[in-house]
């Protein structure tokens, strides 16, 4: 098996459409070691019970981490003894529990997240500014922007007023890797050199920051997107220079919460379209 088999499993997972509530784990798991296996069939039976209590321990990992961060997991657990699971989205808008419904979206964006190159994903980054309230945002041109690959502004909630007066929105200088692993401490040293020129507005920093950017008081935070994640390093790195860090996880939850309107492919489509209009300029 490769090395990152446990990985894929996981993946699949989270990009299986669902169109019941409650489940049974093994069941699951054996549609994911199908769709994995590259070898007889007959040993399906004998790699889920091989593999069923590492996956669950790295599911329950991940259901934990999401509760912990305020993310919706993808199963509630009903009963840990049998590791029966709950779906946690329904299929009807019409049911009172809205947010439930926004959730059948969740394996479509991750697909959708799947498809596009890192150019796309620079911007995905911008429309996900714009869904958190950004007045302003910027994709920088493509190639070597002194580490830049987009800038945003948000303004404060009111009640974080009192402790920043009217120092202005918090500027957002943003940093993208769409890698297949998880990145690294090297890249993450080289963001916060990004961050000092832009303190410093260096020559390079200086080129890249709009007017908007640079007449604004309010504080510069950096932003770091890795789609699978950070190496330990790294995120010690981000949280001494007080830089956000985020997964496609969290992408993914961001736009779950947004309450765009429509079905799945009108919803991504609709998304979709936010990432052309702003790649044309």
């Amino acid at each position: 098996m490769p090395i990152n088999y446990n990985a894929n499993v996981i993946r699949y997972l989270y990009r299986k459409e669902y169109s019941s509530d409650t489940y049974e784990f093994r069941e699951i798991l054996k549609e994911a070691v199908i769709h994995e296996i590259d070898s007889d069939l007959t040993q399906v039976d004998g790699i889920v019970e091989k593999k069923l209590n590492t996956i669950w321990s790295l599911y329950k990992k991940d259901y934990e981490f999401d509760l912990a961060n305020n993310i919706v997991p993808l199963f509630d657990i009903v009963n840990e003894y049998s590791k029966t699971i709950k779906w946690i989205g329904i299929n009807s808008a019409k049911i009172k529990d809205t947010r439930r419904y926004l959730y059948t979206i969740r394996p479509y964006i991750y697909k959708y997240i799947d498809s596009i190159d890192d150019r796309k994903y620079e911007a995905l980054a911008c429309v996900i500014c714009k869904f958190l309230g950004a007045e302003n945002v910027k994709l920088t041109s493509a190639g070597n922007e002194g580490g830049i690959d987009f800038i945003a502004s948000i303004k404060f909630p009111v009640k974080a007023h009192f402790l920043f007066g009217n120092k202005g929105p918090i500027r957002i200088i943003g940093q993208c890797k769409k890698y297949s692993t998880k990145d690294n401490v090297g890249h993450m040293k080289e963001f916060v050199q990004t961050l000092n020129n832009v303190h410093n507005l260096s020559y390079r920093a200086g080129e890249v920051l709009p007017s908007w950017f640079k007449a604004s008081t309010g504080p510069i935070i950096g932003w770091h997107i890795s789609n699978l994640g950070h190496q330990s390093g790294a995120l010690d790195i981000a949280k001494n220079y007080g830089i956000v860090t985020s997964t496609s996880k969290d992408i993914v939850e961001i736009i779950c919460k947004s309450r765009i309107e429509g079905n799945y492919t009108e919803r991504i489509r609709y998304i979709n379209n936010l990432v052309e209009e702003l790649l044309r300029g």
